[in-house]
């Protein structure tokens, strides 16, 4: 009988043991073998919190792979503090619950310093993050109130705010020459605010929005609201949305007849709308999104890009999520061993603007200049990363102003015309 307890005993310590190992949960993946933030064996782990599942699926993925390029670069450069750079992706499922619970876990369970994203709902993740030294650097999430959380200096991103982009959409909108429009938005805090400054900015030129409505993601149809905004014949319908919703309320407002002109935002600059829609319904249709000043460390990063996935990216915001993790990388470095090692979230925190703003000599994109910039700070020589979306000038608030690109839908594609830098 002890015989038998023993060997029960043994069978149950190595059954718990094996579902502590990490990378074995469903919700989790890793470019490497996942761990604690800094491991013996030269190994630091970073997190990222990206919709992999859900309305932003596609964006997701395709930034997955930004953060994917930027670690094996700064991996080939020889790493921060001559450690190997890792990555813990958890998948927030574009949904608020998900977004908290896959914070939590990068916080309390794979002890992270840092993470990039969420690509939404910031006000979510700060808490968990903030609390707990832990760096947040969003590629993507964009309202205007994110400049104003109680972060205690730990929320980042590398995009401009809906303010500037608003002011873009609404000036696109006029420049197309609509005179009236109706807004639909996606009832969120980003189609809200987006919604609020793209009215703004159209009406301050002379357009005149004729109607504003939201719609909850998930709807089984949205007629009820476009047969409102369609009422005095609006020039065009400004859809605030993402990908999955946007496609269905598209070919709704298209076989009603109701609308057959539309621009679109950053949520819906994928080219899974075209593919879903058809290309022949939406050609010339405009659009704004995140842009990209035509510097070196852009070229090189597209370059890169396309010579690692056989194609350009498919989605904005890969640029950057690619500049949040090199922003990090860098960070650590210039804070050194020991602060690290004392408390790696702050350490991180405190070196971002050190490294991303002036002054100091011009470090690009690329493995080349990785090693050229890991050697000045080895050095003491100042750095200054331009990042492959623009300056990564961090403000007081962790904020960035990065150029606004303005896209239209030609042959199929999502076609680049210009990328502007709006007023603040």
């Amino acid at each position: 009988m002890r015989k038998r307890v023993f060997v029960l005993s043994l069978l149950f310590m190595f059954i718990c043991g094996s579902l502590m190992l990490p990378g074995c949960g469903t919700e989790e993946s890793s470019s490497g073998d996942g761990g604690v933030a800094v491991e013996e064996g030269g190994e630091i782990t970073i997190g990222a919190l990206l919709p992999m599942s859900g309305d932003l699926a596609d964006y997701g993925q395709n930034v997955q792979k930004g953060v994917n390029l930027a670690v094996k670069q700064i991996n080939e450069a020889g790493g921060p503090l001559g450690k190997k750079l890792k990555v813990v992706f958890r998948d927030c499922q574009s949904e608020p619950t998900a977004l908290r619970d896959g914070a939590e876990k990068l916080v309390n369970v794979d002890k992270v310093p840092a993470i990039i994203g969420p690509m939404i709902r910031l006000d979510v993740a700060t808490p968990v993050a903030s609390a707990n030294h832990v760096v947040l650097i969003s590629p993507s999430n964009t309202p205007t109130w994110v400049t104003t959380l109680d972060d205690d200096d730990y929320t980042f991103r590398t995009t401009a705010s809906d303010a500037i982009q608003g002011q873009v959409l609404g000036q696109q909108a006029w420049d197309c020459g609509y005179k009236t429009a109706a807004i639909l938005y996606i009832n969120d805090p980003y189609g809200g605010g987006l919604a609020e400054s793209t009215t703004v900015s159209f009406e301050k030129l002379g357009g005149k929005v004729l109607g504003t409505a939201a719609y909850d993601p998930g709807e089984v149809a949205y007629r009820m609201q476009l047969n409102e905004l369609a009422k005095g014949d609006p020039d065009v319908l400004i859809l605030i949305a993402y990908p999955e919703s946007g496609v269905v309320i598209i070919r709704e407002a298209l076989s009603a007849g109701l609308f057959d002109q539309f621009m679109f935002p950053d949520g819906m600059q994928s080219t899974q709308i075209i593919e879903d829609v058809g290309g022949d319904f939406l050609e010339g249709m405009y659009g704004t999104g995140p842009g990209a000043a035509e510097t070196p460390s852009y070229a090189t990063y597209l370059d890169d890009y396309q010579a690692e996935y056989g194609e350009k990216p498919a989605t904005a915001y890969t640029e950057n999520a690619y500049d949040g993790v090199v922003a990090i990388a860098l960070a650590i470095a210039a804070a050194g061993e020991e602060a690290f090692e004392a408390d790696p979230g702050m350490a991180i925190r405190d070196n971002l603007r050190v490294v991303c703003n002036p002054p100091g000599e011009e470090i690009n994109a690329g493995v080349e200049e990785f090693k050229k910039a890991f050697q000045m700070i080895a050095d003491g020589t100042a750095i200054n990363y331009e990042g492959a979306a623009g300056s990564i000038d961090f403000d007081e608030y962790g904020d960035t102003v990065t150029p606004i690109l303005i896209w239209k839908i030609e042959n199929g594609d999502i076609v680049p015309v210009k990328s502007v830098l709006a007023e603040q």
